[in-house]
């Protein structure tokens, strides 16, 4: 019910192909740089990577063509010769802070946290100042268990870009990791009120904080209002439903669970929980019509629930009415 951040190589991969800028200098139509130019802006990134070879043989603008070679590789899914590529654009031009940016991205998608930090470290050192390189260090230093450095970045990306959704669960994550979900709190709570993209899991989010925390009353208010945001939410529909039968609300688990029937998802799923809470409360004729509404379903759960309250009946000597209920489970009626 809880969704997890992603963390992933994924994330970055997909970042990367947002910050990828050619390099474009003033060269005549004939020239190798240009044409590599030309065929990546057309996507044709196998065509160019030929020409930005023979751009660099030509050594008219080496590192820009070693960059943008980069670029392309990166493109046709060649992380590892993209980092030949942008090592060696640094190398020729030191301060070439979009190569020293790439780099450590492609570091930290190869898992070369170090490598990572140091070429982000170098893209600071040079005056870059942007939200996506604060994020990408804080998280490298998550991933290192270094928690300080991790907040100070997390920090300086939301100061820079406060709608970063991914930098306040970052954030959040931090304080959890230190057992200070008081901090883990407030965090979200701030991504609520600053964040346009804030949704259903902030809440989510919260109400397992505050559950850390002993505090079910808020958990329980936390996980209503995602709902609200979410309703056809089926998983965290059913853990709600959960935390209120453990506080002593059957009433309220039942009602949240008949709510959710109200829309297409996971039916089967809610009718099997239904169907439990009445058969723990002996209600057997509305435990025997969720858990067959489920077996209709197609849940074989449903059948084991609708099963049980046959065997309920006949142990008791109704054998006339759990024959009865036997033959509507294989008829499915």
């Amino acid at each position: 019910w809880r969704k997890k951040r992603q963390r992933s190589s994924v994330l970055f991969a997909k970042r990367i192909f947002l910050l990828i800028l050619l390099v474009v200098v003033s060269v005549f139509a004939e020239d190798n740089f240009a044409k590599a130019n030309a065929l990546y802006d057309e996507g044709k990134f196998k065509e160019a990577v030929p020409y930005y070879r023979a751009a660099i043989d030509d050594g008219r603008y080496e590192p820009f063509a070693w960059f943008n070679l980069g670029n392309a590789l990166v493109q046709l899914k060649r992380p590892s010769v993209a980092v030949v590529a942008y090592r060696r654009a640094v190398e020729l031009l030191p301060d070439f802070t979009r190569a020293w940016i790439l780099l450590g991205d492609l570091y930290y998608i190869g898992g070369d946290i170090g490598m990572a930090i140091a070429s982000y470290g170098r893209a600071i050192e040079l005056g870059e100042d942007s939200d996506h390189l604060h994020y990408a260090l804080a998280e490298c230093y998550l991933r290192g268990n270094d928690y300080t450095n991790a907040e100070r970045h997390y920090e300086r990306t939301l100061y820079l870009n406060p709608d970063r959704m991914d930098a306040w669960y970052g954030l959040a994550d931090v304080y959890e990791k230190l057992g200070d979900y008081e901090n883990a709190i407030l965090t979200l709570e701030k991504a609520l009120q600053f964040t346009a993209t804030a949704g259903a899991d902030v809440h989510f989010t919260l109400s397992h904080f505050y559950q850390e925390m002993d505090s079910t009353k808020k958990a329980l208010h936390a996980m209503e209002n995602g709902l609200l945001m979410m309703p056809e939410n089926v998983s965290a529909r059913r853990y709600l439903a959960q935390m209120y039968l453990k506080s002593g609300e059957p009433w309220m688990a039942l009602f949240t669970l008949e709510e959710g029937l109200r829309h297409k998802k996971g039916k089967a799923d809610l009718f099997v929980d239904i169907g439990q809470i009445y058969f723990s409360q002996k209600r057997y004729d509305e435990a025997f019509e969720n858990y067959l509404s489920a077996w209709k379903l197609g849940a074989s759960q449903g059948r084991l629930g609708a099963e049980n309250v046959g065997h309920v009946w006949y142990n008791a000597g109704e054998e006339a009415k759990a024959d009865s209920l036997y033959r509507r489970i294989r008829e499915k009626r």
